[in-house]
């Protein structure tokens, strides 16, 4: 929702040509801000009025979401905060601090939780453990699976994969079970690529995945997107075109968003989804459901 807003209202002020001094007047009350003067309020009060007027904060949580999105909201005066937890976390476990948010980190760990990262590899990263008051007790009936997820000394084992900075913020980076590990033994995060060509204005939705090559001899698993198209987009940038049209514009994109990745994560297969994605309640692709339909 946060970036459907951001997106909606940016294209606004485009066509009404008011990006350039939107954008001035951001970097402007962001120097304002650094000296203890705050008029950000007063001088985005046009789009403040338009989002009811009283919007003071937006929590983000249960899915990545793009810095930029984030950083567009502080700059016109409303605090951004990510939270971060699960269900058998009850679910809160970290949040950004409203005194000092920090855009692209779910925050830090809430009073009395305490996380750590488990076996970090040479970036920091693994998986984060999580042992606080509200951690489930365990679930229901099943001894066996809940012994999977807590271990001896009462952490929960999320199942994120993400690091800890020098003040305590924690940025994740990927799930485990949606991690692709190359031949080479390096580690792909379908997150980290998702979050970047779903900024591409034809795509709607993405989902990537490592993909079995078609020759069997080949071990190494196949970059693949799986895109749902902006059909309005592409008619409005592009006209009305074919299926094979909408493939190559979408194709060509992400070609040029592969060149702002390390080479052996870039996107070497796309396929054009029909319909939309199965979905949780919160919103978060079911990849096991969309992987069992090829």
């Amino acid at each position: 929702m946060a970036e459907s807003l951001h997106k909606k209202i940016n294209e606004k002020i485009v066509k009404s040509k008011k990006d350039k001094v939107v954008n001035s007047m951001i970097s402007i009350t962001n120097a304002l801000k650094s000296t203890g003067i705050d008029i950000k309020r007063k001088v985005f009060k046009e789009i403040h009025d338009n989002l009811g007027g009283k919007l003071r904060i937006i929590v983000s949580a249960a899915a990545p979401i793009d810095k930029k999105a984030g950083e567009w909201f502080e700059g016109i005066g409303i605090t951004f905060l990510q939270g971060y937890g699960l269900t058998e976390t009850a679910p809160i476990s970290a949040l950004t601090p409203e005194y000092k948010t920090c855009i692209g980190s779910c925050g830090k760990a809430i009073v009395q939780a305490d996380i750590k990262v488990d076996n970090p590899n040479e970036r920091g990263e693994g998986e984060l453990l999580i042992k606080s008051p509200t951690l489930m007790l365990g679930y229901y009936e099943n001894e066996i699976e809940t012994k999977k997820v807590i271990d001896k000394d009462g952490y929960f084992h999320s199942g994120d994969i993400g690091y800890i900075d020098r003040e305590g913020y924690i940025f994740i980076t990927g799930r485990s079970k949606n991690v692709i590990v190359t031949q080479n033994g390096k580690n792909i995060y379908p997150e980290e690529i998702e979050m970047l060509i779903d900024k591409v204005p034809e795509i709607r939705e993405s989902m990537v995945y490592g993909n079995k090559a078609e020759n069997k001899n080949d071990k190494e698993l196949v970059i693949t997107a799986r895109v749902i198209p902006d059909y309005d987009k592409i008619k409005e940038i592009h006209g009305d075109v074919s299926k094979e049209q909408i493939y190559d514009i979408i194709w060509n994109k992400i070609k040029e968003e592969n060149r702002k990745l390390e080479s052996y994560k870039a996107i070497k297969a796309l396929e054009i989804k029909e319909g939309e994605f199965e979905k949780s309640s919160t919103m978060k692709i079911k990849r096991y459901k969309e992987l069992e339909k090829k």
